[in-house]
């Protein structure tokens, strides 16, 4: 039986096509679970406790049992439905979110990743916490601070000096916090959305990349507090001390994660600290950088392989 890959995601992300592009190389159906297709142009037929199946944007009708694995790569919401009638519309489209992200959940099928690592990605606070829970023998964690009030960021600030400060979920880059930032006014704004401050660490960006059993790293050199600020940063092919290599699997399982980015910061006296581990990680630009197999990894535990 022909096992058939399928992608969460759509054709206009370039990770998304580069990965089909290679699975469908290796002679691998590729079908595609976009939200925002569902239910107009995707469909499904969903029995719990004794199966269904999905078809394919070709037509190809595909039981759950021949889907190998799921590649997470972007999840966009069923569309509102075209209906006159509010009423009826927000039923139908919480119908269609209903179906769709059960699907999400409980589809038989090997995630990567599933439903759990990208909704505790999305909760970073209680991930890191998570985190912090392990007790890291290696890899240490910034101090951090997940506030809406105002005086706890002025004492965070001047218990540790030099701090970043960025959103809690994520979406924009780290950002120095200056003196002249914590004005009444800009305090005042944590009212309208809380913000995460952490102690600034001076070092080396490294990026870990974690598929299945593989492991692969590289240093990012650059001057920029966040090194996607700095097109041109150079990146290096790295091999980690056994023991933060470790501690990098053990965040992984613990953030329910087989495929990841993991982003550390190397200190000049070579102590790792961790940041966050992302579910669906950036990888072109890492590879086409430095020797960096990354593709071959992913696909890899995609088919099955590794």
């Amino acid at each position: 039986m022909i096992k058939w890959v399928f992608i969460l995601g759509n054709r206009d992300d370039d990770h998304a096509m580069h990965v089909a592009e290679r699975l469908a190389a290796c002679g691998m159906p590729v079908g595609w679970l976009d939200g925002n297709q569902f239910p107009v142009a995707l469909r499904t037929a969903f029995e719990p406790g004794t199966g269904g199946y999905l078809i394919s944007d070709d037509g190809s009708k595909v039981p759950f049992d021949e889907v190998e694995s799921v590649y997470w790569r972007c999840f966009r919401p069923p569309p509102d439905p075209a209906l006159p009638n509010a009423e009826q519309a927000d039923l139908a489209y919480e119908d269609s979110r209903s179906l769709f992200e059960s699907l999400l959940i409980d589809m038989p099928a090997r995630w990567i990743n599933g439903w759990n690592g990208f909704q505790l990605h999305q909760r970073k606070p209680a991930a890191l916490a998570r985190v912090w829970r392990l007790g890291l023998q290696g890899i240490r964690l910034p101090e951090t601070l997940h506030t809406n009030d105002p005086e706890a960021v002025t004492a965070f600030a001047e218990r540790f000096g030099r701090c970043v400060y960025k959103p809690v979920q994520g979406g924009a880059h780290a950002r120095r916090l200056t003196p002249d930032l914590l004005t009444t006014e800009n305090l005042e704004n944590l009212r309208h959305a809380p913000v995460t401050i952490q102690e600034e660490i001076e070092g080396t960006d490294v990026r870990v990349f974690i598929a299945g059993r593989r492991l692969l790293a590289c240093e990012l050199r650059t001057d920029a507090l966040d090194f996607r600020d700095d097109p041109n940063s150079r990146i290096e092919r790295v091999e980690l001390p056994r023991g933060i290599s470790s501690d990098c699997r053990k965040i992984a399982r613990q953030l329910d994660l087989v495929w990841t980015g993991i982003d550390l910061r190397r200190t000049p006296s070579h102590a790792y600290y961790y940041f966050e581990a992302n579910p669906s990680p950036m990888f072109l630009g890492f590879e086409s950088r430095c020797d960096l197999p990354v593709t071959a990894a992913l696909i890899d535990l995609l088919v099955g392989a590794d």
